[in-house]
């Protein structure tokens, strides 16, 4: 009996056993976890501990930053109030500014015949700019030439006085260029001029004047998409020299009683096209002699009209020009005639390619024709001009021309000549 219960005991007496083992056996596996939790955590708690001290560390290193850049900001104040000093010493100074400018060149030209090639200078011209505010500018330019027998002759292509009365006026005293026409005034300098030399007539002996001395009053008014321009001038005028030629340069004095009445109005629309028109009269005098009978005198008139067109690669120019002196006074009454025009077209590769040098060409076509009449005789210088060239621009203001020129003259005396011709011009 007793050994029925000890055997019907056996099996739970057994589980409990096991389930004693099981949850000592549990209670180790959770003594190991928690073990390893705690040095998980001491090892966050650590990198707790060191970010804590590089937040530290940067918070500090943030407000030695702000030290520094404040100190610095308060260095650049100080600089900036130094320059403002600076200026306003310089800005409390006269309002006067001086500027030179100018061109030069140097040709080569060799001509079909007997006439030999030649080396050349064309002109060093300096151009002085003195202004005081904004109100007044001086302008002045020296022609320096070396002429074919080797002396420097200089001459004052135009020195003149410019009071700017408001935006659209401008009053001009002194010599200046000629407002007759656009060649002379906008396109006579060597490194502006598309050609290597001048139009047939436009030259200093030609049709078109050169410069005059006296008054002219001068402005711009924009309208919509245009701008209405107008020069008008009052001066000593035209005068016959002693060879009895017609000179058209700006003369000191006047030798008769008469002045000369010239201007130019034009309108100019935003696409760059302009329209011109001239006017010119005056009396005309010859050189003093002791009968009076063989002064010659006469009147002058001159009118003209210009086109150009001026805009991206295109640069297109057209310009005529005639002037009549009718005497009334002289042995010589017969009438004389000066007529020229040209028409010119240059166009800039760099439209075309983007070529570095190829960009830089330029070529030039231009046609242009004088005459000068006494009566009805055609004089010795009546000619027709056809060139054409290419231009190589080596900067803005700095250009190589080579050109072709056909020369024919109407006088069968005057043979007609080729010439082949290079320039190197320069403005600054």
């Amino acid at each position: 009996m007793d050994i029925l219960k000890i055997k019907l005991s056996t099996p739970p007496l057994i589980t409990s056993m096991l389930l004693v083992c099981a949850s000592a056996s549990y209670a180790q596996g959770d003594a190991a976890d928690y073990k390893q939790k705690i040095i998980d955590l001491e090892a966050r708690i650590s990198s707790l501990e060191l970010l804590k001290q590089e937040l530290l560390d940067l918070k500090k290193n943030l407000e030695e930053n702000k030290k520094t850049v404040a100190a610095k900001e308060d260095k650049l104040d100080t600089a900036l109030k130094s320059i403002r000093k600076v200026t306003s010493v310089k800005e409390s100074s006269p309002n006067s500014k001086w500027a030179v400018t100018g061109y030069a060149n140097a040709t080569f030209e060799t001509v079909t015949g007997d006439v030999p090639s030649s080396f050349g200078v064309g002109s060093y011209s300096p151009i002085f700019h003195y202004r005081f505010k904004d109100w007044i500018m001086f302008e002045a330019e020296l022609e320096t030439v070396t002429n074919d027998a080797g002396a420097t002759e200089v001459a004052l292509e135009y020195s003149q006085i410019n009071l700017m009365l408001n935006d659209n006026m401008t009053l001009v005293v002194g010599k200046y260029l000629s407002p007759v026409g656009a060649f002379q005034e906008r396109l006579h300098p060597a490194w502006i001029n598309k050609s290597v030399n001048r139009p047939a007539g436009f030259s200093h002996n030609g049709v078109a004047p050169g410069s005059d001395m006296g008054l002219m009053l001068r402005g711009g008014v924009p309208f919509q998409d245009f701008t209405f321009q107008y020069a008008l001038a009052v001066g000593n005028g035209p005068q016959f020299d002693t060879q009895e030629t017609l000179g058209l340069e700006g003369f000191g004095a006047d030798n008769d009683k008469n002045k000369s009445l010239a201007g130019r109005i034009s309108i100019l629309h935003k696409s760059s096209l302009e329209v011109g028109f001239s006017y010119m009269t005056a009396g005309l005098s010859g050189p003093e002699v002791t009968d009076a009978t063989l002064t010659r005198k006469s009147d002058y008139r001159l009118w003209g009209a210009d086109a150009t067109y001026t805009k991206g690669p295109w640069d297109l120019r057209f310009e005529y020009l005639r002037s009549r002196a009718t005497p009334t006074v002289g042995i010589d009454m017969r009438e004389r005639v000066w007529e020229a025009w040209y028409a010119q077209a240059a166009y800039r590769l760099s439209d075309v390619t983007d070529n570095p040098i190829m960009s830089k060409f330029e070529p030039v076509v231009r046609y242009s024709e004088y005459r000068a009449k006494i009566g009805s005789v055609l004089m010795g210088v009546s000619e027709k001009r056809s060139s054409g060239g290419v231009n190589y621009w080596l900067a803005p203001s700095i250009v190589i021309k080579a050109q072709i020129e056909r020369r024919n003259y109407f006088v069968t005396t005057q043979p007609d000549e080729t010439r082949y011709q290079l320039e190197f011009a320069y403005g600054f």
